[in-house]
């Protein structure tokens, strides 16, 4: 059972990253899993539960609750820093460093900005903004007023997000020769942090 279920998440978030939700069927979905259609029910109750059930699995695997909780840590100058770097490097890496993009959040991202389905809201306050608030509070230890730093948040978050609203074709021309995702994607997270330091520091 655990097995049918793996492979209705995987071929469920496989057609949902290239067809979207509204255009992904629970038949098709059935028949790249090889499983009965009356599974995705038994399983999920429903397609937006399917849909609900991948994005929650791609969160937890991107480390989406360690990255909300990021700023618990923080007790002085040295804790802030490495929790802003965890957080810079988690996004990175979740939109940089990937080998297969539907098994991953760079295609839950790309879909609901671009084509944002009916749980746009849910996905939103369940998975969005838990992380970005973590982004938010960390900076209001290094800033004067809650103004600067949405500055600061819009500027990190246009950078890091930006590559998973580009067609992978499209990545290659940004990346050195020879250099993998995986390593581009960290290498570009030093460069926003070394922003982020130059300019900021821990306040408490």
């Amino acid at each position: 059972m655990e097995d049918t279920r793996s492979r209705l998440l995987s071929a469920a978030s496989r057609l949902f990253a290239e067809k979207g939700y509204d255009h992904a069927t629970v038949r098709d979905i059935c028949a790249a899993a090889g499983v009965n259609i009356a599974l995705v029910n038994y399983h999920f109750k429903s397609k937006e539960g399917l849909y609900k059930a991948c994005i929650e699995r791609i969160f937890s695997k991107a480390g989406g609750q360690k990255l909300a909780g990021l700023d618990a840590s923080v007790k002085d100058a040295r804790s802030w820093r490495r929790a802003v770097t965890a957080w810079v490097h988690g996004i990175a890496r979740a939109m940089h460093g990937r080998s297969a993009a539907w098994d991953g959040p760079v295609w839950a991202f790309r879909q609901e900005v671009t084509h944002p389905s009916e749980m746009y809201g849910y996905i939103k306050a369940q998975f969005g903004l838990p992380v970005f608030n973590c982004l938010k509070r960390l900076l209001l230890m290094a800033v004067a007023s809650e103004r600067e730093a949405y500055l600061w948040m819009t500027s990190i978050w246009a950078q890091l997000s930006a590559v998973a609203l580009v067609d992978a074709k499209w990545h290659d021309v940004f990346r050195p020769v020879g250099v993998t995702a995986d390593q581009w994607g960290n290498a570009f997270a030093d460069f926003v942090l070394s922003s982020i330091f130059r300019e900021l520091r821990y306040r408490g």
